[in-house]
């Protein structure tokens, strides 16, 4: 019996306004989103804390925010919106939220 080669998980597909960030700010966003501030972030990435800052500043640049919060809120809210898409459900006329006719 022989087993078929796994193929390797794929990437999550970025927003587009995540898109323009580079690899290395998405990186860094990401860590920072998790709460670690920039020296921890370097030692993950093996970059020094200014490093790291200069790339969350371009990040924010990139993203039209002032601080590495909102850039961290604003890419958490990207994410959601890619994952959770909203529709118009239309309901039959007549009828309310519980499904159950008008008088």
């Amino acid at each position: 019996m022989s087993q078929s080669p796994q193929t390797p998980p794929q990437p999550r597909s970025r927003t587009p306004i995540l898109q323009a960030l580079s690899e290395r700010q998405r990186a860094c966003l990401d860590l920072a989103a998790q709460g670690l501030n920039s020296a921890a972030i370097g030692t993950r990435l093996g970059l020094s804390a200014r490093t790291v800052d200069e790339h969350l500043s371009n990040a924010c640049d990139r993203l039209g925010v002032r601080t590495r919060i909102q850039a961290v809120a604003l890419g958490a809210l990207a994410e959601r919106r890619a994952v959770e898409p909203r529709g118009f459900v239309r309901r039959p006329a007549g009828r309310g939220r519980d499904g159950i006719g008008r008088a």
